[in-house]
């Protein structure tokens, strides 16, 4: 038992103090030994107890004593050193208890301060969103969709308290020789500082609403005619002063027309239509305001007898189609054209876009419009398809346009009825037409996507759509204005513009068109810069339908040919 027990003690791992202990008690050991022995032989072997008795108190017990003192010390070594164990696996717990707390509270403020970060985020990118829903992004003053809000609710105040105001619509003159002789950046500028200039004239409970181009909208709070050429002669004021840019000084006018809630007018709609006529009255008659009267219907008359000759032409398809080429840089074949309508009125000769879209917005004929173009160019494009030619058409659609909630089913259905495929249908928007109601716009775009067509965003470079909204919109290519690119080679900050637009478009994923490419110089340089397709006078003017197939078949851009550039 003793060896086995010396054995298993010997054999524990012990610390070094611990090792000198034993090795002590086994010295102590050994001497006793014969001691002991000589003890117990004499307790056999003798008869003397008295001797026995002395030799175990002299010699072996005070051996014993000895061993056992260096085996209490050994235990209390050991015991101690247990204690000190227990008390530092306590102090460990305790440590990584408390770390772990530590840790778990930082975890905690981290996961408290990410979803803080996260929920600003959201919070902030909402309320961009709603700003940019209900705000014009140039100007920062109200849009279309804010102010019939606040007309809607002006006139429910005004029939409670039995009040009145007035709405006056206002129109830069001589605006678009701006744009044409100076350039978009410039014109933006002066649209900024007139309805800063607006915004500072009158009062804060009056809103100031830009509605695109250079119209502007003013509500203001207890308009009458009594006191109307006082109010109207001091907003047209601040608008005669100068606009200044660089070295040159900018004159510039407009023209006000207002209407009278609720002596004339019952609905926010009436209210601006009505201030819509009057302005135009007072910018043919060469005045600086008018206001509204219900014999000026009769004096716009011109407008109104269009008007009813625009809904005679769509349903009698009056209206034709023009269609210009789009060529791919990479092949030099074309790709694409994009369908133009034009209408040769009786009297009035050919009409382009810009004379009787604006007519078909106001008399509500955009979506029959819009409707009677798809369905031809989609009606073109499958003749074409079927000759063997792999073509997409490109069809613009209006602000309005994008306020129809029904267009997408109705394209569905045009798509279904003629046989071609949604990609091979191009829808171009402008980057104000998608502001003008965002949130419309946005859910029409999606829908359209989510069919398969394809979104082109026209004129980029010459609207304001924030690059946040650009990566939102489902849109798969980009149009460069054609004010950038005719100039683009005399000009550095065209070429600028041209440049990052083609890099920004790539690096989202998209196509870049670009329009108005009159020389082989333009042609080369967006080539070089990696612009996937080109339209312009330099491959084709706009073609009717009648002469399309013809250029199709001779000209050499409607095949891979390196000669193209001379035989256009």
């Amino acid at each position: 038992i003793y060896m086995g027990a010396r054995e298993r003690l010997e054999s524990m791992p012990l610390n070094r103090e611990e090792r000198q202990i034993l090795a002590h008690i086994l010295k102590l050991t050994r001497e006793a030994q014969p001691e002991v022995q000589a003890v117990v032989e004499m307790a056999i072997f003798s008869d003397n107890q008295q001797e026995i008795f002395d030799r175990m108190r002299s010699v072996a017990m005070p051996r014993q004593r000895a061993i056992a003192e260096q085996v209490g010390v050994l235990l209390q070594l050991q015991r101690e050193q247990t204690s000190a164990a227990v008390r530092n696996a306590e102090a460990s717990y305790d440590r990584v208890r408390n770390l772990m707390m530590g840790l778990g509270t930082i975890a905690l403020l981290m996961g408290m301060s990410i979803a803080w970060i996260v929920s600003q985020r959201v919070t902030r990118q909402a309320r961009q969103l709603a700003t940019q829903a209900m705000y014009d992004p140039l100007t920062g003053l109200a849009n279309r969709t804010l102010l019939h809000k606040q007309l809607e609710h002006e006139i429910e105040v005004s029939k409670r308290m039995h009040t009145s105001f007035g709405v006056a619509l206002l129109d830069l003159d001589r605006f678009k020789e701006v744009n044409d002789s100076l350039g978009h950046y410039v014109g933006d500028e002066l649209l900024r500082e007139a309805g800063r200039r607006l915004k500072e004239t009158v009062r804060s409970v009056d809103t100031v609403a830009r509605l695109g181009g250079d119209e502007y909208v003013l509500l203001i709070h207890d308009l009458n005619s009594k006191n109307l050429p006082v109010i109207a002669k001091k907003i047209l004021a601040c608008l005669d002063k100068p606009f200044h840019w660089k070295n040159q000084s900018i004159d510039i006018s407009a023209s006000l027309g207002v209407s009278l809630y609720p002596s004339q007018c019952k609905d926010a709609n009436g209210l601006l239509r009505c201030a819509d006529i009057a302005m135009y009255v007072a910018k043919r008659a060469g005045k600086d305001y008018a206001l509204y009267t219900p014999e000026q219907d009769h004096s716009n008359g011109s407008d109104l007898s269009l008007k009813s000759e625009l809904r005679e032409a769509i349903e009698s398809n009056q209206l034709s189609l023009y269609y210009q080429p789009q060529i791919e840089h990479r092949s030099k074949r074309v790709v694409g054209l994009e369908a133009l309508v034009r209408w040769n009125h009786p009297q009035r000769g050919f009409l382009e876009p810009d004379n009787f879209i604006p007519l078909a917005e106001d008399a509500g004929l955009i979506g029959p419009l819009t409707l009677w173009v798809l369905k031809t160019a989609l009606g073109q494009l499958l003749n074409l398809q079927k000759m063997g030619y792999d073509l997409s058409m490109a069809v613009n659609l209006s602000a309005r346009d994008l306020q129809d909630m029904e267009l997408p089913a109705s394209i569905l259905a045009l798509l279904a009825g003629s046989g071609v495929a949604p990609k091979n249908l191009i829808l171009e928007i402008t980057e104000s037409a998608v502001m003008a109601n965002t949130s419309d716009a946005l859910a029409i775009l999606t829908e359209l996507d989510r069919m398969g067509v394809t979104i082109a965003i026209d004129d980029f470079g010459t609207g304001y759509s924030s690059l946040a909204y650009l990566k939102r919109l489902p849109v798969d290519k980009l149009k460069i204005d054609k004010s950038f690119v005719i100039d683009m080679e005399n000009n550095e900050n065209d070429a600028v513009i041209v440049r990052s637009t083609i890099e920004l478009a790539h690096n989202l994923g998209l196509k870049v068109v670009a329009e108005g490419v009159e020389t082989p110089a333009a042609w080369d340089t967006l080539t070089i810069l990696g612009c996937d397709s080109s339209q312009g006078y330099l491959m084709s003017k706009p073609i009717s339908a009648d002469k399309l197939e013809a250029w199709l078949e001779e000209s050499a851009w409607s095949r891979v040919s390196t000669t193209a550039l001379n035989a256009s």
